[in-house]
């Protein structure tokens, strides 16, 4: 997908294949009209990727109005550009009410991995990895109580139609009582996450987004919603550490497998639900992601 803006600061998303000759239309540029001009012969398209001009040809000579790129709905909420890659009317963005009602949110940070976007979906949800990955960070405390105490993990899990609400707790091997807190996090198809501190008593919430590029890239966007003055030193402080993930997700191959094809114990519970839905939604041979 391409995106871009014209001259009236209206954006276009076009799915990134000229109609010419499958030239990527995201290596042009968007001209003094505000199309997008194909890098390879310089058709130009509109934010609807109807062909406005073709250069080196006689306009009566041609029928613009069949060669058009493909246009793809876009709608801007919470102050992102949301696209619409199915069949059908559009329908509005399933979002939680903590990103649409914030003022205050912010996006933060936006960096491209090397992984597929269903890897980075699926760390979002993990919560067993927190005391390895981030161990000498906000990890730490779950160190204590996972490792030292002796503790499994537990996980309450709520349906909706675009959501799934996950809450975990730590409970003691020995008494069966829970050892901590716990916190909840939210899961909206396909590829958003918001965890939920503040039921833990930090004033922030952090929508994850694992936006997909290619079957190799994904950008990573993160949004704090900040529920006091001084949240947001707090968001810088639980920022830092997000990175300490990176280099272990670039370390797994390819998109998350079945859930058959690697080994799986009770702390994965959400991990697989997340599983589950993925290779019963998408058809590997229909998807180009």
């Amino acid at each position: 997908i391409v995106l871009f803006r014209n001259s009236k600061d209206e954006i276009g998303a076009l799915v990134d294949l000229c109609p010419h000759r499958g030239a990527a239309l995201s290596l042009g540029r968007v001209n003094a009209d505000g199309c997008l001009e194909c890098p390879y012969h310089g058709w130009q398209f509109d934010t609807d990727g109807a062909c406005t001009h073709v250069p080196l040809n006689n306009p009566a000579d041609l029928q613009l109005s069949k060669l058009s790129a493909v246009s793809l709905p876009t709608r801007i909420v919470a102050g992102l550009v949301w696209v619409f890659t199915g069949l059908g009317e559009a329908p509005e963005p399933q979002l939680p009410a903590s990103l649409i009602r914030s003022t205050e949110s912010y996006f933060h940070y936006h960096e491209v991995w090397n992984a597929h976007w269903t890897r980075l979906v699926e760390n979002a949800l993990d919560y067993a990895h927190l005391p390895y990955v981030h161990r000498n960070s906000f990890g730490g405390e779950i160190v204590k109580n996972a490792t030292e105490s002796g503790s499994f993990v537990e996980f309450e899990i709520e349906r909706a139609e675009h959501s799934v609400r996950l809450f975990n707790r730590l409970h003691s091997i020995d008494s069966g009582c829970a050892i901590e807190p716990g916190f909840a996090f939210e899961w909206y198809q396909p590829n958003l996450v918001v965890l939920k501190f503040d039921e833990m008593g930090i004033p922030i919430r952090m929508h994850s987004f694992a936006i997909p590029l290619d079957r190799e890239r994904t950008r990573y966007l993160l949004a704090f919603e900040l529920l006091e003055p001084y949240s947001a030193d707090v968001a810088q402080q639980f920022l830092d550490p997000i990175v300490e993930d990176r280099v272990t997700i670039e370390s797994q191959i390819g998109e998350i497998p079945t859930t058959t094809e690697e080994c799986n114990v009770p702390s994965d519970r959400a991990t697989l639900m997340f599983r589950r839905w993925y290779h019963q939604t998408f058809d590997r041979q229909a998807v180009s992601i």
